[in-house]
C-alpha cells in the first residue's frame, strides 16, 4: 500500500479513516464480517470531530452489507471514491484502522486489546464507552459488549473470551469476559425466518404467554464461549419451542396460554417463545450486571452504562437496566450493531493516540451520514409524474401531514438501522390509521409499531420518562393522553420505542414538531424508516421520489423543496423495484466467486478448510496457503480441527459452507437473513 502523509491543510488538521471492511485476500470468501462501513475523522488541535460516516448498505442497496472485495486495489479505489465526496483521497489520511492490507497502523489494536479478548469486542465497547470523553476521562462506566460473536479478522490468536466487557474509572479501562444473549436471537431468526426487530415487536405484540422454568435452564447453561453460547441458545430454542408447541395443542393449553385470536397459530407460537427467549436474555444480563457489581464494588447511581453489539438495539432491554439498577446514564450509540465497528475501530485508535486524554469529543446527535441527494436531478428524472416543487415551509409541512404521511428527506443521513428524522416516513399520530397506512406501504404485518418522535420537554408528559432517548434506543409506556391522542404510536401493549427531539439535534424537524404541537396540542409525530421492505435506508432523491411513486406516497420533502406527485404517478411510471444504488463494483467481484474459489481448491484444500483457515488467527497469519508446504499445513490443520471438534462445531462449519461455499449464491449470501456470523 502506498505511503500515506497526513494533511495539513486548514489550520493543521488531521484527518483519519477506520475501516470496517472484509480483508481483501482469499479470506473474504467466508464473509465473516457484515454491516460494512466506514468512518472519517478530522483533528484540529484538541478537538476530533467525525466528519463522515459511510454505511456501505446505503449506497449498494445491499441490505446488511457484506459482500467483499477481493483485491487490495479494488477497495482503495472504491475508499478513494468515498473520500471524494469530502475533497479528499486516501494520500490525505494520516492513518487508516481496521482493515487487514489497507490499514497504515495495525498496531493500535495489540496496545488496546488486552491478551485473550478480540479487537470486535473491543471495537464495540469504545463505540458506547467513547461517545463522550469527558465521562471516558472523569467518570464511571460499565460497558458491555452484547453481540453475537466476533469476526477475528485482526486478532493475532485465538481468544479466550469471545465477549467482553469494562469498566472505566476515571480514565482507566478494565477489561473482563462477560456473558452474550446475542446468539439466542441470532438462532432465532434462523430458526423462524423473521429478522430480530420483527420478532422483537412480535415479543410484545400478542397476550400469548406460557409457563415455563426458563431461568433455571438458563442457570444451568453457561454463555461465554463460542461453542457455549450456541450450544445454550440451540437448547433455550429447542426447549421453549417444545414446551410452548405442547401447550398450545389443546384448547385447555390455549386458554391457558392467553391465546391471542388476533393472529394466527404461528405468531402465537412465536411470540410465545420469544418471551421466554427474551426472559433468558434478561438472566443472562443481569446475572453478569450483579457480579461485576459486587466484584468491582460499583455504586450504579454514579455509573453510566455503556452498552453495544447488535443486542443493544434490544430496546426493551435497555429501558429495563437503567430502570432496575438506576444508572446515572446511558451510553449506546445508533449504530450499537455492526454498522458502528468503523465507529469503535476509530474511537479505539485515538485513544491509542492519546487524543481521549485531553480531547474535545462527544456523539451529541446521529446526523454524520451522506447528503448527495441530488434533488435537481431527481426532479429531472421524475418530471412526468411530478405536479409541483416548491420551497419549504413550516406550516405547509403541517397541513401535508395533517392530510397524510410524507416522505422527509433532509440533511446529513443518521447512522444506524433506525430512522431519526433525516430518511424518514412521517405522519400524524392522532390517527390510528396512520400506522396501519404506513404499514401497507412498506409492506410490514399489521401489528408492527411506527415510533414517536416526541419533543425533549414534552416527553414526561406523554411517556413514562425522566430521561431523553434521542437514539430511539428505549421504550417507554405511554401515558393515558398518548392512548387517547396519539394512539398511532403506540405497541399493542401500550409502550413506545421514544425518540425525543430538542432543537439542539435537529433546529427545523424541532421547528416541524414545535407548530404541529401549537396546531393540534399533540408535541408528536409519527415516524418510520423510509425504505421498502427488504431494501436499506434510502440514500437519494432519486430513491425518495421512487418509493413514493411505487407506494402512492404524494408529498416528499427533499431538503428545502416540497414535492408534489400527480395523483396517477404510479400508472404513468409503472415502476416494480426499488430505485438502482451502486453495486456495480461489489456484484463484479461476485461474478468471479466460482473462480476464487477455484484458486483454493486447486490446491486440494476442502471449502471447510477455508473457514477454519479463516477463523484461526495463527494459522492464517502464519502460513500461506497457496503453495505446496502451506496447502498441506492448512489441510492437516483444518482435518485436525474437524476431527476433534463438537458436533456443533463441524455443524457450524457446515453452515458456513452451505451459505458462503463455492456452490452459494454469494450476493444472495450477502443479503440473506440465514447468515450465521459476527454480531
Amino acid at each position: 500500500m502506498r505511503e500515506m502523509t497526513p494533511n495539513h491543510a486548514g489550520g493543521g488538521a488531521a484527518h483519519f479513516l477506520s475501516v470496517y471492511m472484509q480483508a481483501p485476500d482469499i479470506t473474504a470468501l467466508t464473509i465473516m464480517r457484515h454491516d460494512l462501513c466506514a468512518a472519517l475523522w478530522r483533528q484540529t488541535g484538541d478537538t476530533v470531530t467525525l466528519q463522515r460516516y459511510w454505511e456501505f448498505e446505503r449506497f449498494t442497496g445491499l441490505k446488511h452489507h457484506r459482500l467483499p472485495l477481493r483485491r487490495a486495489e479494488t477497495a482503495r479505489a472504491f475508499l478513494d471514491d468515498l473520500l471524494a465526496e469530502e475533497g479528499l483521497s486516501l494520500d490525505d489520511m494520516a492513518a487508516v484502522w481496521g482493515t487487514p492490507h489497507l490499514s497504515t497502523d495495525a498496531e493500535f489494536a495489540k496496545r488496546q486489546v488486552p491478551a485473550g479478548h478480540t479487537v470486535h469486542s473491543m471495537s464495540h465497547l469504545f463505540s458506547a464507552i467513547g461517545m463522550d470523553w469527558r465521562l471516558l476521562r472523569e467518570g464511571t462506566i460499565l460497558g458491555l459488549a452484547l453481540d453475537a460473536g466476533p469476526d477475528f479478522q485482526l486478532d493475532t490468536a485465538p481468544p479466550e473470551a469471545i465477549y467482553s466487557g469494562c469498566v472505566v474509572d476515571r480514565g482507566e479501562i478494565t477489561v473482563f469476559p462477560i456473558e452474550s444473549p446475542g446468539p439466542i436471537w441470532l438462532l432465532a431468526r434462523g430458526r423462524f425466518g423473521r429478522e430480530e426487530g420483527t420478532l422483537m415487536a412480535l415479543c410484545s405484540a400478542t397476550t400469548c404467554s406460557v409457563e415455563f422454568d426458563v431461568r433455571s435452564l438458563v442457570d444451568e447453561l453457561p454463555f461465554r464461549t463460542q461453542a457455549e453460547v450456541f450450544h445454550g441458545a440451540d437448547t433455550l430454542i429447542d426447549r421453549t419451542l417444545a414446551a410452548v408447541t405442547e401447550a398450545l395443542a389443546t384448547p385447555h393449553g390455549r386458554e391457558r396460554s392467553r391465546y391471542d385470536p388476533r393472529f394466527d397459530l404461528v405468531d402465537n407460537v412465536q411470540s410465545a417463545v420469544m418471551k421466554l427467549l427474551e426472559e433468558a436474555s434478561f438472566r443472562i444480563v443481569d446475572r453478569t450486571i450483579d457480579r461485576l457489581t459486587a466484584e468491582y464494588d460499583l455504586d450504579l447511581s454514579q455509573t453510566h452504562l455503556g452498552i453495544c453489539g447488535g443486542y443493544a438495539l434490544n430496546c426493551p432491554n435497555n429501558s429495563r437496566l437503567m430502570d432496575k439498577y438506576g444508572f446515572r446514564g446511558l451510553l449506546a450509540p445508533p449504530c450499537a450493531n455492526d454498522g458502528g465497528q468503523a465507529l469503535g475501530l476509530g474511537l479505539m485508535a485515538l485513544h491509542d493516540r492519546a487524543a481521549t486524554a485531553v480531547g474535545d469529543f462527544r456523539l451529541r446527535h446521529a446526523f454524520h451520514g451522506r447528503q448527495r441527494l441530488r434533488t435537481a436531478e431527481a426532479l429531472a428524472q421524475f418530471a412526468p409524474v411530478v405536479a409541483e416543487a416548491g420551497p419549504f415551509d413550516v406550516g405547509q409541512v403541517v397541513t401535508d401531514l395533517i392530510t397524510e404521511p410524507v416522505a422527509w428527506v433532509r440533511g446529513p443521513a443518521e447512522i444506524g438501522p433506525r430512522a431519526l428524522g433525516h430518511r424518514s416516513i412521517l405522519g400524524d399520530p392522532r390517527r390510528a390509521e396512520t400506522k396501519d397506512v404506513i404499514n401497507r406501504m412498506k409492506g410490514r404485518q399489521w401489528w408492527r409499531p411506527v415510533a414517536p418522535i416526541v419533543l425533549e420537554e414534552h416527553a414526561a408528559d406523554w411517556f413514562e420518562t425522566d430521561r431523553p432517548s434521542p437514539f430511539m434506543l428505549e421504550v417507554f409506556r405511554g401515558r393515558d393522553r398518548t392512548r387517547d391522542h396519539a394512539p398511532a404510536v403506540l405497541h399493542l401493549d401500550g409502550t413506545a420505542r421514544v425518540q425525543t427531539m430538542n432543537a439542539a439535534d435537529d433546529e427545523t424537524l424541532h421547528e416541524v414538531i414545535s407548530a404541529f404541537h401549537a396546531l393540534t396540542g399533540v408535541p408528536i409525530l409519527a415516524n418510520t424508516s423510509l425504505n421498502d421492505r427488504g431494501e436499506p435506508l434510502v440514500d437519494s432523491a432519486a430513491e425518495t421520489l421512487n418509493f413514493c411513486v411505487r407506494k402512492g406516497l404524494r408529498v416528499a420533502y427533499l431538503g428545502d423543496v416540497r414535492v408534489v406527485l400527480r395523483p396517477d404517478a404510479g400508472r404513468i411510471l409503472d415502476l416494480d423495484a426499488p430505485h438502482p444504488r451502486r453495486d456495480e463494483l461489489f456484484t463484479r467481484e461476485a461474478a468471479r466467486w466460482s473462480a476464487l474459489w477455484s484458486e483454493w481448491t486447486a490446491w486440494n484444500l476442502s471449502p471447510a478448510s477455508l473457514f477454519v483457515y479463516a477463523w484461526n488467527p495463527r494459522l492464517r497469519d502464519a502460513v500461506d496457503p497457496f503453495s505446496a508446504t502451506g496447502a498441506r499445513t492448512v489441510e492437516i490443520a483444518s482435518s485436525a480441527f474437524l476431527a476433534g471438534a463438537s458436533d456443533r462445531e463441524r455443524r457450524f462449519v457446515a453452515h458456513l459452507v452451505r451459505c458462503f461455499g463455492p456452490t452459494a449464491d454469494p450476493i444472495r449470501s450477502a443479503a440473506s437473513d440465514d447468515f450465521v456470523g459476527g454480531g
